[in-house]
């Protein structure tokens, strides 16, 4: 009895009957992502695909560039063929009788009495990455076309590794890229996305919505929904691609099952689509995208092959000058922090460990003045060349001590020396770090000028002001010079403290004393009046510090 489908059903000795219902798009081959699989080594991964016409109960049965062919009652299958009732359908060793659906005359014609085109076939295939790159040892190669394929693969990435050699600008990489493709394939489109970091606070969100558009390039007179900022594709063959590591074919993407119910695929009209993820070393780092709104079963698994090799050569070369990018970044930025930050820190923020929040912020900090008492007249009984050399010297000792002592240096003002405590990066003990940090760079000018008097040179001395309190921290400046600084009263406070400190003395604040009590021993001194500090300040002189 007449279904309302049309079967295929299988034929010979001891076969017994088995029947497989034809939807709209059959597939048939070796991989067992097709419809009807075929375990048999004559049978190709992809080999053939059975297609309705639309509103019609006629089947098209369409041979998809198989190696050993599709017969019709053995008749080799050139391209596509119409089916009839009762034909004989034989793929690799298996025959098959094609048994036509019942004539339903609820079945309304076509909208168009003009002869309508053979229906779009859908190939249902992917394939793992290491079938795109892999050769196999000469004494497997069984044939030209393979042997064939391989060479062309290997002039490809020859070709490809001549335009990229040398480059470091990776626009004009992508874009040498596509030209290519555009030479070697007949594509419509081709996009090249990469994996942006994932927003903080969104680091759960799905590869597919990091992918960023890096590159485009369409033929003339072709349009692209979202051209000239983030071009557009559906999200279900990006996230066949990306998700599963895999190289997406579809010779009509709108009956392909696994994209033709997306809304995007249909709106945007493709028809024939490849889509590769670029992997290098395992790691994804995007897309290619190429497609066609025109033909119909444009592509085959050749092509598939050729664009992966394209794919492997691309990733590596893009791998590379991103990693290049990241070394000249990661130098640029050790350069900068070196000059404010000791070196193991240094290394910890640019290896990642370690986080500098950008913007301003509201912290807590101390700050420390370093001041070279005496400075105006020493300038002027001291020869200009010996007083750069000596300033030099001396910046180089007390700012080895901030760094020994895991602060920030701020600046230098002249002939004082600006640190910082909690700023960039925050401790439990900056407070104290820092009031060691000062005794230190007493004992540190003491050792100085013992070097000068032996070598017949005027002695210098060098008062210390700390202070605590919550400061606006951040980059400030013009939008040609930024650096790191802090704002805000105990910048000040510290700052007047340091010009009421003696030769040796580091004064602190009772802030600052609050944070430290048990690790000093201190000097009351008289209440004094700062200037451009409202309230009276009662310093404190260290006397001597616990390490």
């Amino acid at each position: 009895m007449k279904s309302s489908v049309g079967n295929l059903i299988r034929i010979g000795a001891g076969a017994g009957q088995q029947v497989i219902e034809l939807g709209d798009v059959t597939t048939v081959g070796r991989q067992p992502t097709n419809t009807l699989q075929i375990v048999d080594r004559l049978v190709s991964k992809e080999h053939a695909v059975i297609a309705r016409k639309a509103g019609t109960s006629t089947y098209i049965l369409r041979d998809l560039d198989s190696r050993n062919g599709t017969y019709c009652n053995d008749i080799l299958v050139d391209g596509a063929r119409q089916l009839s009732d009762n034909d004989t359908v034989r793929i690799g060793s298996t025959s098959w009788r094609f048994s036509g659906p019942e004539p339903a005359a609820a079945i309304p014609p076509p909208p168009s009495a003009e002869a309508e085109e053979e229906p779009p076939a859908s190939i249902h295939a992917t394939m793992q990455l290491d079938l795109l790159r892999d050769f196999a040892p000469v004494e497997l190669v069984a044939d030209d076309k393979t042997l064939r394929d391989d060479y062309e693969k290997l002039r490809l990435a020859y070709t490809l590794s001549g335009d990229l050699a040398g480059q470091t600008n990776i626009d004009s990489m992508l874009d040498r890229i596509l030209k290519r493709i555009f030479e070697w394939l007949p594509v419509d489109r081709g996009v090249v996305m990469l994996l942006q970091d994932a927003p903080k606070g969104q680091e759960d969100l799905d590869q597919v919505d990091l992918l960023k558009t890096m590159a485009v390039r369409i033929r003339p007179g072709v349009s692209w929904e979202g051209q000239g900022e983030d071009v557009r594709l559906p999200r279900s063959i990006l996230g066949q691609a990306i998700h599963k590591k895999e190289a997406v074919l579809a010779t009509d993407a709108r009956m392909d099952a696994r994209f033709g119910h997306a809304h995007s695929v249909v709106l945007q009209g493709i028809r024939s689509s490849m889509t590769v993820p670029l992997v290098t070393n395992d790691r994804l780092l995007g897309v290619l995208h190429v497609d066609s709104l025109i033909s119909t079963g444009l592509f085959t698994e050749k092509d598939l092959s050729v664009l992966g090799a394209v794919a492997r050569q691309a990733a590596i070369s893009i791998d590379n000058v991103l990693l290049q990018r990241r070394v000249l970044s990661e130098a640029a930025a050790r350069e900068s922090l070196s000059r404010m930050l000791s070196p193991n820190l240094v290394e910890r923020i640019v290896s990642g460990d370690l986080a500098i929040e950008k913007g301003g912020a509201l912290r807590k900090v101390t700050v420390m003045f370093a001041d070279v008492r005496s400075f105006t007249s020493l300038t002027e009984v001291t020869p200009a060349a010996e007083m750069v050399e000596m300033m030099n010297e001396y910046f180089e000792r007390v700012t080895n001590v901030v760094f020994e002592f895991e602060g920030t240096l701020d600046k230098y003002i002249g002939d004082a020396v600006m640190a910082l405590w909690g700023a960039p990066l925050a401790r439990d003990d900056d407070e104290i770090a820092a009031v060691r940090a000062g005794f230190k760079m007493q004992r540190t000018v003491d050792d100085f000028n013992e070097y000068r008097r032996g070598q017949g040179l005027q002695e210098i001395g060098v008062g210390i002001g700390i202070a605590t309190g919550h400061l606006i921290a951040g980059y400030m400046g013009s939008s040609q010079t930024m650096s790191y600084t802090v704002l805000g009263r105990s910048v000040n406070l510290s700052a007047r403290l340091c010009s009421q400190a003696g030769p040796g003395d580091v004064l602190i604040s009772p802030a600052t004393l609050e944070y430290c009590r048990e690790f000093v021993d201190v000097e009351e001194l008289d209440e004094i009046h700062l200037k451009g500090i409202l309230e009276p300040v009662k310093p404190l002189r260290i006397r001597d510090v616990k390490f």
